[in-house]
C-alpha cells in the first residue's frame, strides 16, 4: 500500500515530523504481508490497507492545507512531490514482474499481466479488477499485480481531492465542512451498496473515498491541537485495540468494507488523533525498528505480493511455510534497497532536478511494452509458449473463449457473455416445454456446466428446460450483493415463474459453493409449491487452483494425471460434508456429491476419455468441459434425474 509523505517525514530532525505515524504504518503494512503469507495467522491483515487510506488523507490533506495557508501551494509542486514518491518504485517493480513473467507465464497470463501493468501505470487497477471479477477470473494469488487496486484508489483521490479543496478555499467553504459532507455522502453510499454489489463496493473509489477523508477531517480540524495527558493515552489504546480486533476478527466471509471498515478506519484516527505525546504513540510506534519498516512500508507493499504469487506460480500450489518466510524476508531487502538505491536519489538526491521527465519518461516506457504484449497475445514467440506444456494450456485457454458457448447454452443466461450486460430477457427456447416431461436446470455457470451432458442423457420426449445466470445462485432471497445489476433477482424470479408454467418433474440445482446457511427445506418447498416433481441439489464440483490445466501442466506434465489431488481446494470438500448433513431427511429433495463419485484418496478424476490431453474433466479451476459434463452425468446424475434408463 502506497502512503504519502511530504520530505519531512524522512528526515527525523525536521519540525513537524512525527514518528509514530511511521509506526502506525509498519503495524499497516506487516498486517498486510502476514495475511497475504499466512492468511490463517491474521484473517482480517487486509485492513491494513485501510489504515493507509486513512493516514493518506490525513498527511495529503495537512500538505495541501499547509500550503494554501501560507500561499506556497502549487498543482505543479504537488503532483510533482506525489511522482517523485510513486514512480521510483513502481517502475523497479513493474519491470521485474515483466521480466519475471518473461520466464515464468503462459502466453494468456502474460498478456493478462501486461495488461495490468498498463492499468498500473494509468492507476486504474481498481477499474480493471473489478471488469474480470467473476467465476471465470483467474483466483488472486496468481495475478502479480492484484495488490495495486489500492494504490488505484489513492491516486485517484490525489487527482480529485486537491481540486475540490482549492476551489473550497478560493470560495471560503471552510475545508472541515467539505470533508464531512463529502465523507458522509460516500460512507453512505458505501453501507448501501454493499448489499447489492460487493465487488463494485470494494474497488470503487467513490465507495471507499471516505476512509481517505476520515483521515483528511482530522487534518482539517487541526494538526497542532492534540489531546493532552490521559485523554492521549485512552485515544490511542482505543484506537490500537479497533485496529487489533479487525486483523483478528474480520475475513473474507463478512461484507466489507460496509460497516466493518468502521473499524480500522476509527482505529487510525484516533492513534493520529491522539497525538506523538499519547503512551503507546511515543513509546511503541516511535521505535526505530518500527518507524525502520515504516519508511520502506511502500516498497514493502509493492514487493511482497509479486513475489509471494511468483512463487504460487511456479510451484503450482501454496508455498511451504519456510518458503514464505524466505520470501517476505526478501521483500524487506528488495524494500530496503530499492527505497536507498532508488526512490530516494529521485527525491533528495542527484536525480531531483530531473526527476519528473525522467521518470513520466519511464513510465511511458513500461505502459508502450505492457500494450504492445497485449497486442501481441503475451509473445508467443517466447520459448516457454512452444512447449508441448503451453500448448496443452493453450488448447484449454481456447476452449474456454470460444468452445463452451453451446454446451454450456450461454442464451440461457440473463448476463451478456460478450459484453457483462444484463439482458433483459432469455431465449424463450430455454424454456421450452417438453412433449412427455420436463427437467429444469437451474443456477449458475456452475449449472450450465451440466447442460451438455443433461441434454445428451435426456430420454426420448424429456426435454430440459434452463434458467442458468453466471455468479447467480439458486435462490429465493435478494440478489447476492457479489452480483451488480439485479440480475440474480430477475433470473431467480424468472425461474420460479417458469416453474408454475412447465411443472417439471425435476428441478435440478446446481451452483460454485453451495451457500451453507441456506434453508434448503424451504427452498425445496417453494419449489414443489410451483408444481414441481421433485429436487436434486448438486453438490461443489472439484475445484484446482489455479487451474486444472495449469496444475497438470506444473505438476504432473510426463507421468500419469488420470487423478489430480495437487492444488485440490479444501473448502469445497468441507461444504460437501455440511450439504449432506443440512439436506437429510428434506422431503422431495435428493442431495448427489460429485466428490463422492470423483474423488478418493489420491485426488480426484482429471482425465474423462482416451485422448489424454485433450480429455481433462474441466477446462479452468472446475467448470466441467462439454466431454467432462457428459461423462458426470452418466455416470453420477442420470439415474437421479431421469430414473432407470
Amino acid at each position: 500500500m502506497r502512503e504519502p509523505s511530504a520530505q519531512p517525514q524522512v528526515t527525523p530532525a525536521s519540525a513537524g515530523y512525527r514518528p509514530d505515524i511511521d509506526g502506525l504504518r509498519a503495524i499497516a503494512v506487516l498486517s498486510v504481508v502476514v495475511f497475504h503469507a499466512w492468511p490463517a495467522l491474521l484473517p482480517g491483515g487486509f485492513v491494513g490497507v485501510d489504515v493507509f487510506f486513512v493516514i493518506s488523507g490525513f498527511l495529503i490533506t495537512g500538505i495541501i492545507l499547509g500550503g494554501l495557508g501560507d500561499g506556497t501551494f502549487r498543482f505543479s509542486r504537488f503532483y510533482a512531490r506525489r511522482i517523485k514518491r510513486i514512480f521510483p518504485a513502481l517502475f523497479v517493480v513493474l519491470a521485474a514482474c515483466y521480466a519475471a513473467g518473461w520466464f515464468l507465464l503462459f502466453a494468456d497470463d502474460y498478456q493478462r499481466l501486461s495488461r495490468h501493468m498498463a492499468a498500473a501505470v494509468v492507476f486504474v487497477s481498481n477499474f480493471l479488477l473489478r471488469s474480470e471479477s467473476g467465476y471465470f477470473d483467474e483466483a488472486a494469488d496468481v495475478k502479480p499485480l492484484q495488490h495495486l487496486w489500492s494504490l488505484g484508489i489513492e491516486e485517484q483521490f490525489y487527482l480529485v481531492w486537491p481540486c475540490l479543496l482549492v476551489a473550497a478555499w478560493r470560495l471560503r467553504v471552510k475545508p472541515l465542512a467539505l470533508t464531512v459532507v463529502v465523507l458522509a455522502a460516500s460512507f453512505v453510499y458505501n453501507v448501501y451498496s454493499i448489499r447489492t454489489d460487493l465487488v463494485t463496493t470494494f474497488y470503487s473509489p467513490v465507495t471507499r473515498i471516505w476512509e481517505l477523508l476520515v483521515g483528511a477531517a482530522l487534518a482539517a480540524w487541526s494538526q497542532s491541537r492534540w489531546p493532552r495527558g490521559r485523554l492521549g493515552d485512552v485515544m490511542s489504546a482505543a484506537g490500537i485495540a479497533l485496529i487489533a480486533v479487525a486483523v483478528v476478527v474480520l475475513n473474507g466471509q463478512r461484507l466489507f468494507p460496509g460497516l466493518w471498515a468502521l473499524l480500522p478506519a476509527l482505529g487510525a484516527l484516533l492513534v493520529i488523533g491522539a497525538g506523538p505525546r499519547a503512551w503507546f504513540n511515543r513509546a511503541v510506534l516511535a521505535q526505530p525498528a518500527l518507524v525502520a519498516v515504516g519508511l520502506i512500508s511502500y516498497p514493502l507493499y509493492l514487493w511482497h505480493w509479486p513475489l509471494l504469487s511468483f512463487a504460487r506460480i511456479a510451484a503450482g500450489e501454496t508455498p511451504p511455510a519456510g518458503v514464505r518466510l524466505a520470501i517476505v524476508v526478501a521483500s524487506f531487502a528488495l524494500a530496503r534497497v530499492t527505497f536507498d538505491a532508488i526512490e530516494k536519489p529521485f527525491r533528495f538526491g542527484r536525480l531531483r532536478a530531473a526527476a519528473v521527465p525522467v521518470l513520466c519518461t519511464a513510465m511511458a516506457g513500461i505502459m508502450a511494452v505492457a500494450l504492445v504484449t497485449d497486442r501481441a497475445g503475451g509473445w508467443l514467440s517466447r520459448p516457454i509458449t512452444r512447449t508441448d506444456r503451453a500448448q496443452f494450456v493453450q488448447y484449454y485457454d481456447r476452449m474456454h473463449k470460444q468452445g463452451i458457448s453451446g454446451a454450456y447454452r450461454q442464451e440461457c443466461d440473463f448476463m451478456d457473455w460478450p459484453t457483462g450486460a444484463l439482458r433483459e430477457s432469455i431465449d424463450p427456447a430455454c424454456t421450452a416445454p417438453g412433449d412427455r416431461e420436463t427437467v429444469l436446470l437451474w443456477g449458475d455457470s456452475y449449472a450450465q456446466a451440466l447442460s451438455a451432458g443433461l441434454r445428451a442423457a435426456a430420454p426420448a420426449g424429456t426435454r430440459v428446460a434452463q434458467v442458468t445466470t453466471s455468479l447467480c445462485r439458486p435462490s429465493l432471497d435478494d440478489a447476492d450483493p457479489q452480483v451488480p445489476g439485479g440480475r440474480c433477482r430477475r433470473s431467480n424470479s424468472f425461474a420460479i415463474e417458469r416453474m408454475k408454467t412447465l411443472r417439471p418433474a425435476v428441478v435440478v440445482m446446481a451452483q460454485k459453493a453451495p451457500h451453507l446457511d441456506t434453508d434448503w427445506a424451504a427452498v425445496t418447498a417453494n419449489v414443489l409449491a410451483t408444481g414441481a416433481g421433485r429436487v436434486v441439489l448438486v453438490g461443489p464440483a472439484p475445484v484446482w487452483s489455479p487451474s486444472l490445466p495449469e496444475v497438470v501442466a506444473n505438476q504432473y506434465w510426463g507421468r500419469s494425471y488420470a487423478r489430480v489431488g495437487h492444488g485440490l481446494a479444501p473448502a469445497v470438500f468441507e461444504t460437501d460434508r455440511e450439504l449432506k448433513k443440512r439436506t437429510a431427511g428434506i422431503p422431495g429433495l435428493t442431495y448427489l456429491s460429485l466428490l463422492d463419485g470423483l474423488c478418493t484418496e489420491e485426488g480426484c478424476r482429471a482425465l474423462v476419455g482416451d485422448m489424454g490431453w485433450q480429455d481433462l474433466i474441466a477446462f479452468d479451476a472446475g467448470h466441467l468441459t462439454p466431454k467432462g459434463s457428459v461423462f458426470v452425468v452418466e455416470t453420477l446424475l442420470r439415474r437421479a434425474v431421469f430414473g432407470d434408463p
